[in-house]
Formats: structure tokens, sequence, C-alpha cells
């Protein structure tokens, strides 16, 4: 058995921590000196006060299932459990240090922890906490410690790479059901590249229904037939998941340079221009005014705004008219007034709306593929307002990289894009989700270097 020794930090980071260390086999043991610095906290209208409610609204879901006093010991320890999820709530009759000490609440916590080190000696004891003087007062006193970070928590395999030794079962993997082929499958696995040695061919596809969709010729051609036609596989698979009817929700957590706004932008015209929606609405936050940005409406005649706040849009669709649209011996200024009158054509013939966060409130929005862009900087609460906003007929994208948190108090852990990938984990009775990470960057060499070297430090 492996058990956790919670520090407060790690509730009040997020709540639902207690669901994800439990996800990765360990069973939550709560000091109560944690409950008490999680009620002092639940007072105000920020985001730790937030999560210290939550926890409590959490923890109402308990039920009691045994009370264990050890008069020897000293200590009263109350099982609960919570969906499924065994917490133990440990307390000591009796505590040592120094009251006054401003490191008086974490020695508690860590006198718990020594507790429960001693009394389950066969299982695995450990202490997790995000603040560095607590792990490290712990390991003074012998205990094994873990950062969050350490925890299984974002470790996503949205693609799943197989080999297939059969060459007749790698014939015949179009419609198979994937249990079938991979007794392993999980609800996360929505891409496959199925490779045989003996062929020396490689196979990809998306599972649809339980069975394996995979992407021929013809579906390839079909796909291709967009304004930006896909650089690799990655591309090609969100390509597909976008023009899937079938699919509500389309997450992709991708590299800088990555072309994850390009890919989506170029499928959402597409979709669009076949009259499959009505309208593309744009969505990216202002990292400074997360929670308060003022409403930018599109944008045509209103430049000042378009540059400040969608800025992405602009460029995304400059892109796309010069790859697609201008061609001849039109150059400098006639070449720049052209492009403009195209991107206006666009927008206008595509219904293609851009704003920020403030501006969905008391929107709906029906028949439209909504393109969320940079999600990584957007709180829980902000992308929940933008998908409760979404009507019938519509397709969501979520796009962002958790390699580019701008705002200090948003983490790769709690911000929006971060909730919808965990999410993607599960399958769901009311939506159908698919979720992709992009790992390739095309924007250029020194784009691909700086990703390379940058995030290898993070």
């Amino acid at each position: 058995m492996k058990k956790v020794i919670v520090d407060t930090n790690i509730i009040l980071l997020d709540a639902n921590n207690l669901f994800k260390l439990a996800d990765s086999g360990y069973t939550i043991v709560l000091p109560e000196t944690v409950l008490e610095e999680c009620d002092n906290k639940k007072s105000g209208l920020n985001e730790i006060a937030f999560q210290a409610r939550e926890f409590g609204r959490i923890l109402t879901r308990g039920i009691v299932k045994e009370t264990v006093k050890d008069t020897e010991l000293g200590y009263v320890k109350t099982i609960i459990e919570i969906d499924d999820v065994t917490v133990e709530v440990v307390s000591l009759s009796k505590y040592v240090g120094d009251r006054q000490d401003t490191g008086y609440n974490d020695q508690k916590i860590i006198q718990v922890a020594q507790l429960i080190t001693e009394i389950d000696a066969d299982s695995e004891v450990v202490f997790a906490s995000n603040d560095v003087m607590a792990r490290l007062r712990a390991l003074t006193v012998g205990l094994t410690v873990i950062d969050f970070k350490d925890v299984e928590c974002t470790g996503f395999e949205f693609t799943k790479h197989m080999m297939i030794e059969d060459v007749e079962v790698f014939r015949l993997l179009h419609n198979t059901k994937i249990e079938e082929v991979d007794p392993e499958h999980k609800t996360e696995n929505y891409n496959y590249v199925f490779t045989n040695d003996e062929l020396g061919y490689t196979k990809i596809g998306t599972i649809s229904n339980g069975a394996i969709s995979i992407i021929g010729k013809d579906s390839e051609k079909e796909i291709r037939l967009q304004k930006i036609r896909p650089m690799n596989t990655e591309q090609l698979l969100l390509s597909k998941a976008i023009q899937d009817p079938t699919i509500d929700i389309v997450v992709s957590e991708a590299k800088a340079g990555s072309g994850k706004t390009a890919v989506a932008l170029s499928n959402a015209i597409r979709l669009v221009e076949l009259g499959k929606y009505q309208g593309i609405v744009y969505i990216r936050n202002s990292v400074n005014d997360l929670e308060s940005a003022e409403e930018v409406g599109y944008l045509s005649g209103n430049d000042e705004k378009f540059a400040v706040y969608l800025h992405p849009l602009h460029d995304t669709l400059d892109f796309i008219v010069r790859h697609n649209c201008i061609g001849g011996k039109l150059k400098g200024q006639e070449l720049e007034d052209k492009i403009a009158e195209e991107i206006d054509k666009l927008v206008n013939k595509c219904n293609i709306e851009g704003m920020t966060g403030l501006g969905l409130r008391g929107r709906t929005f029906n028949d439209v593929i909504m393109i969320v862009d940079e999600a990584q900087n957007l709180s829980k609460s902000s992308l929940q307002k933008t998908l409760t906003r979404i009507g019938k007929n519509s397709k969501l994208i979520v796009i962002g990289s958790n390699r580019q948190i701008d705002h200090p108090y948003i983490t790769k852990y709690t911000n929006g894009l971060s909730v919808l990938l965990d999410a993607c984990r599960h399958s769901h009775d009311n939506v159908k989700l698919y979720a992709i990470q992009l790992d390739k960057v095309v924007r250029g060499r020194i784009a691909e270097f700086a990703e390379g070297i940058f995030s290898s430090q993070n």
C-alpha cells in the first residue's frame, strides 16, 4: 500500500489534487492541521479561498467508515470514503514544538507523517508538499518526500505507438475493435501510429466508437482539402478530428510554432465554407486582464483593438491569404492592399468574430465553431464561462501550450487547458471529446531551437 501525507499547499493549489493523488495509487492522509489551515483560508474571492471552499465541499461528500483511537501512541484516525477514495484524517493528542514558531504548523504536519511511517511500516509512506522548506524539514527527520510535480497527473498518452507483428492483422486494422489489437487501450489513446517491420510501413488512425479508423489515401485527400494543408502526421490527425462531425470538443496541447492556430482556423474555414456551421468565433484573453478583460468585438475598422488583443488571428488570416489567394505580379503596397482586401472578404464570408473573455458574458453561440486560443492562460472559471456560452450545433476547439504560461497566478496544473486535458482521459455521456499533443515545430529553425533548449530547463 502507498500512503501520502498531504500538505495544505497541495489542496489550496487545486482541491481535486486529492483525486489525482488517489489516481496515482495513494491512500490519502490528511493531518488535522491541514483542515484547520484550509478553514482559515476559505473567506475571500481569490483562487485560494475558492479552493479552500471547494475542499470543504469535497469533504461533505465523505462517509465516515471507522474511527481508530490509540491512547498509547496518542492519536485519533478517522477513515472517510469520498467518491471511492479512502482518506484518513489524523490528529495527535500532543505536538512537540513552539506555537510561536512560524513553522509550527509544518512541524505538526510532519509529526503526523512520522507517526504514519511508524504505525504503517509495511506501507510506502511519502510526504507531498510544494513548499521546499517543508520538504527540507521532512527530509531532516528521515521522511520520504515528493513534490506534486512528481505525481503523474499531466503525463498524457493521446497518441500511442504500436508495433503490429502480424502482417494480416496489420492489413485489416481499419474498422477493427481497438481492444482486439490493444488490450491495454485507455480512453485517452485517441490516436494510434501502427508500424509493421516486415512490410516496412506505417498506418495512422483514430479511435471512433471503439473501432480503429485508419486514414487512407482517399480520406487523407479529403482532409487536405482546406486552406492550409497539414504539414505532418500530428496536424493531419488534428485536422481529421476537427472535421469529424461526431466530435464536440477538440483539445490540443502544443509546442510554440507547431501550427496549432493555423490548423484550427484553416479547418474551421473549410467547415464554414461547406455550410456545416454559420461562423467562427475566436477567443483570446489578455494576460494582464485575466479576469477583467474588456470586450473587443470584431475588428473591421478597429485595427488598434485588433492588433492589441487579436494579433494571432490576424497573423493566421494573413498567412492563409498569402498562401492561397495571392499570386501573379503584385508586389509592394499593391500586394499588401490585395491581402487586406482578401482578408476582409474571408472574414465576411466566414462570419469570423474575435473577442476577449468578457465579450462572452450573456452571449449564446449557435451554429459556430469556437476557437479558444492560448487556453493555458485561462483560469478554470474563465474557461468554464466560455464553454457555457456554446449552444446548439457548435464545435469547440481549445488550443494552448503549458510551456507558455504567462500569468503569475496560473500553473500547468490549475489552468483551464489542463482541466480539459484531464477530462479527455475519461469518456463522457453527453459530449464526445478528442485530444492530441503537437510536438513538431514547423515555424522555423530558431523556434524549434528555442523550444528544445528552454523546455528542457522547465
